[in-house]
């Protein structure tokens, strides 16, 4: 699967593999519009979906498809969000295993699905530790 790449001063990154400095960096330069569509194509999720996930309304998700440079509040979501889409493909080594067990109710989550999490910074690093536990055979 490809992932977003983008050039900065020190060299070409993958927006799934940033260090947490470079995640903070990224997300302060502002991501473009046009981010929000693939990052929800890469989750599988619909707009009024990615819209909740970015605290947003539809309407300001779709407007935002048209900016030029995203805040730095919504950029670092993005950023975060792409970076666990990328794992977690990775991991189911298939994006549509993934992104139907992003909707699947667990007992671990207290019969929450993973994607209802996925609208707070706090939760998506809970998820990213259940794929991770997944990723090493850890019982989740």
């Amino acid at each position: 699967m490809a992932t977003q790449a983008f050039i900065s001063g020190q060299g070409t990154y993958s927006y799934a593999s940033l260090t947490a400095l470079q995640l903070i960096d990224r997300s302060r330069q502002g991501l473009a519009g046009a981010e929000t569509g693939h990052v929800a194509g890469l989750l599988g999720v619909t707009d009024k979906e990615m819209a909740r996930l970015l605290n947003q309304s539809v309407a300001t998700f779709h407007r935002q498809a048209n900016v030029q440079q995203l805040d730095a509040a919504t950029s670092e979501r993005l950023l975060l969000l792409t970076r666990l889409a990328t794992y977690g493909a990775t991991v189911f080594q298939d994006k549509g295993k993934f992104t139907r067990w992003l909707r699947r109710p667990l007992r671990l989550l207290n019969d929450r699905s993973p994607l209802d999490l996925l609208d707070s910074s706090t939760g998506v690093q809970l998820v990213e530790d259940i794929v991770g536990r997944i990723e090493y055979g850890v019982f989740s």
